[in-house]
């Protein structure tokens, strides 16, 4: 369905307006006011330029879903689960008979609209939509690889290139294997992406991810607030999204920045695989740690998990006695020995026993060598081992 009244052209395809340069953000905002003035009276204006949801009361609201504390009992006292129920859509043209002055419930038809009409708003007035890689696909000629995203009816196709950078060594593989490697390692991340070209025949869109990018480090490294600061400096704590994660560490997008944390940032304890811990679609917060937008095409990001709270084991070196018994948890295995984790907070690396070394999780009792409170570390020897079932 055509927004507005205003049908796509003869051909069916709506395609972007042309590239604009690096304008400042006034003349961005004001456009953007404009236009989704013209297009959608209920949108707003926010400098960053983002779409939201249009909110309304939908069948789920109305419904308990099985995870509702609220629930009924039977006859034996046992509880009932209410299930989710799918609503479907009437029939078009179908009259419906509303409780109040408008209807409440909103229809499969006015959400495929609403969806719609997003798309429409983010190609004529540059807005962001925020959505999830649902899917990754391959060219069928051996060409670059797509993600996929499925915003109401419509297909969106956002080329390899329009959402990541390759990085410089790329391991022995072709670029468009790397492609597919890092799209594949972000199934299921949150992204921002703004539509270049929707077509109505065919119910498919076209969009980019590194514009969308680009418009949020422009308003928050690079734009001054009336207060003549900036939005993100050192030192500040942020809410990210989790992008990607491998063995050694995450990826997660800091404002238009992909920021990469490696394994010693994500805790005041060792863990041997962030795999374990994070996945892609995760909100987390990190603490800036260090931030250089000298180059505006090319701003560095540096960031820290563990930093956003203080170090837990800091209060509690001071109560541990050396010599002393200690119960705690193997939680990692290297050439430098054995990290367990005591109940009572702190981690202390053990030296390899004589006999049985203990596997992962394995409970354990160690015998306290030494305390440092300069490194804040904690050493001592394994004397018991129960192996965990």
């Amino acid at each position: 369905m055509a927004p507005r009244g205003k049908g796509p052209p003869s051909d069916g395809v709506l395609k972007a307006p042309e590239p604009q340069t690096d304008l400042d953000q006034t003349q961005i905002t004001e456009n953007a006011a404009v236009n989704s003035a013209e297009n959608n009276p209920d949108s707003q204006t926010d400098p960053v330029l983002k779409v939201q949801p249009r909110k309304r009361v939908s069948a789920r609201d109305i419904l308990p879903s099985s995870g509702d504390s609220a629930s009924e009992t039977n006859s034996a006292d046992e509880p009932i689960t209410r299930k989710r129920i799918k609503m479907e859509a009437p029939m078009p043209n179908t009259e419906i008979l509303a409780i109040d002055d408008e209807l409440g419930v909103q229809t499969e038809l006015e959400k495929a609209r609403d969806k719609f009409l997003d798309l429409v708003e983010s190609l004529k007035t540059g807005r962001y939509l925020t959505d999830r890689i649902q899917g990754v696909e391959k060219h069928s000629d051996g060409g670059m690889p797509r993600a996929v995203i499925y915003h109401g009816d419509y297909k969106v196709i956002l080329m390899a290139s329009m959402v990541v950078d390759l990085p410089r060594d790329l391991r022995d593989r072709t670029p468009n294997e790397m492609y597919l490697y890092m799209l594949q390692k972000r199934l299921g991340s949150e992204i921002d992406y703004v539509i270049k070209g929707i077509d109505s025949n065919t119910g498919m869109a076209v969009g980019s991810r590194m514009e969308a990018m680009a418009t949020k480090r422009r308003h928050y490294y690079l734009n001054l607030t009336r207060e003549g600061t900036y939005r993100v400096y050192e030192g500040l704590v942020c809410e990210v999204r989790v992008v990607s994660v491998i063995p050694e560490g995450i990826f997660v997008e800091l404002f238009g920045v992909d920021v990469f944390v490696p394994l010693r940032e994500l805790s005041y304890t060792r863990i041997p695989d962030a795999m374990g811990y994070f996945e892609p679609g995760d909100r987390i917060l990190v603490k800036i740690t260090k931030l250089d937008r000298s180059d505006p095409k090319n701003i560095y990001v540096a960031a820290s998990v563990k930093q956003v709270a203080t170090n837990p084991t800091e209060k509690v070196l001071e109560k541990i006695d050396i010599g002393g018994n200690y119960a705690g948890t193997v939680t990692m295995i290297d050439q430098t020995g054995i990290f367990v984790q005591l109940d009572m907070g702190a981690e202390c690396r053990c030296k390899f026993p004589l006999r049985a070394r203990p596997p992962i999780d394995a409970r354990v009792i160690v015998a306290i060598d030494g305390v440092s409170m300069e490194t804040k570390s904690v050493w001592g020897k394994i004397t018991y081992i129960t192996i965990p079932k």
